[in-house]
């Protein structure tokens, strides 16, 4: 009884290995460095809000073009400072009117602005940010939810981390990476239990991607039959209370 109580109550126990990230094999543990990649370029998509700024030398003439609305304007276009691009891809802008931005980068973005603002100014410097870059991050996790990152280059790492770590029952081998550019969606998997992940595609996230944590198997077990595993942990306990009275008594 003691042995089938002890079996019971161990598989739902969680082997030490499947709680390790980054674990190397002996041939990478002698790799002391490795290649860092570049994170991929967010292009702007509908709905993103953008900060754009624009400075010249003559700071009156710029002035019209950093105009700063404190509610919706036409069709929503601006919301305070940002811009919101609309579902063609357009931003509507002073002066200029409606500029597509639309699977730009920032740096494309900031260059078609310059080039439309030549006729109005001279040597204009225009700055583009993104203000509404945000994952969603579910599953096991201590703290699911939507969280926002200042700049494109961020990693599933720091996702997790906004996100309280992951939970003793994560699976770190599997963590499901859900993107999405334009129509298509894709389907990506990053395994966090190998110093391999850093090479994963998904490893920088991007905006609206979706982390989701699957739980093990052991988790499962647990809430499929919580009651046997009470029922083992308490047999065992009894058992070896017996053990011991039996062992220790004159």
């Amino acid at each position: 009884m003691l042995l089938l109580a002890l079996s019971a109550m161990l598989t739902g126990c969680i082997p030490h290995e499947k709680l390790v990230n980054f674990s190397t094999d002996s041939s990478e543990a002698m790799i002391n460095a490795q290649y860092v990649q570049d994170p991929p370029e967010i292009t702007i998509q509908p709905d993103d809000i953008l900060s754009i700024t624009v400075s010249t030398f003559d700071t009156l003439a710029a002035r019209i073009f950093n105009k700063t609305i404190t509610t919706p304007g036409p069709e929503g276009s601006f919301i305070g400072q940002g811009y919101l691009v609309d579902q063609s891809g357009h931003i509507e802008f002073p002066v200029l009117g409606k500029v597509r931005l639309k699977g730009l980068t920032r740096e494309a973005a900031k260059d078609t602005l310059r080039s439309k603002l030549l006729t109005y100014l001279r040597d204009p410097i225009v700055e583009v940010r993104f203000l509404n870059l945000h994952v969603s991050v579910m599953g096991e996790v201590m703290r699911p939810g939507v969280y926002t990152f200042p700049d494109e280059k961020f990693t599933i790492l720091e996702a997790l981390t906004l996100a309280g770590d992951m939970t003793t029952y994560a699976d770190r081998s599997d963590i499901l990476v859900i993107r999405e550019y334009g129509k298509v969606r894709e389907f990506g998997r990053v395994d966090l239990s190998s110093s391999r992940a850093f090479e994963s595609p998904y490893f920088y996230l991007a905006q609206n991607d979706v982390v989701y944590v699957k739980p093990l198997e052991q988790k499962k077990n647990l809430i499929e039959d919580p009651f046997s595993r009470v029922l083992a942990i308490t047999s065992v306990v009894a058992s070896l209370s017996t053990v011991i009275i039996a062992l220790t008594r004159p």
